[in-house]
């Protein structure tokens, strides 16, 4: 089970109610922020984790399979970062079961406007839409620092925090 906590405005576009006391997170990356940002080429869903600020993004369009493609993504991203199919498939089987609560976390939003204005400017600057790829900026932000994080990759923590749960 996890959670994605959504903002106000992604959650009148996706039509989904908020539970109130939603349950802890089975998953080791924890619960995932989610917002919906408009771009030049064409409008995305992000989301970002609660423990590691790992960023996935979708089109908009493929919003009818928000759930699978959301999964998708951050299997996806693991494997680009390196993350063994064995720790991925252990994580991964805690997202068969999600609910949508309210965002509860200041400081994640803080990010999740730092990571929309990187898509933005990504956006505008793509010769063509083509060249805007969700999977070499979900890689980038990997490897982008951040304060939040003691100046550390979410990518490393991500790592970090997989590999201690489950290979111990």
């Amino acid at each position: 089970m996890i959670t994605l906590r959504c903002t106000r405005k992604l959650q009148k576009y996706l039509g989904v109610s908020f539970v109130e006391n939603p349950d802890s997170p089975k998953a080791k990356l924890g619960d995932w922020y989610t917002n919906f940002i408009p771009t030049l080429s064409g409008d995305i869903i992000i989301f970002v984790s609660e423990k590691t600020l790992l960023m996935v993004a979708i089109p908009v369009w493929e919003a009818d399979k928000l759930l699978p493609m959301f999964g998708f993504r951050v299997v996806n991203l693991l494997k680009m970062i390196g993350v063994a199919q064995e720790v991925i498939d252990k994580e991964i089987k805690h997202y068969s079961e999600i609910q949508f609560a309210k965002t509860a976390s200041r400081s994640i939003l803080g990010t999740m406007n730092e990571i929309a204005y990187h898509l933005q400017y990504k956006a505008e600057y793509a010769k063509k839409k083509e060249d805007f790829s969700l999977s070499n900026i979900e890689l980038e932000m990997s490897n982008y620092l951040w304060k939040s994080l003691d100046y550390r990759y979410p990518s490393d923590i991500a790592k970090e925090i997989l590999y201690l749960s489950y290979l111990h």
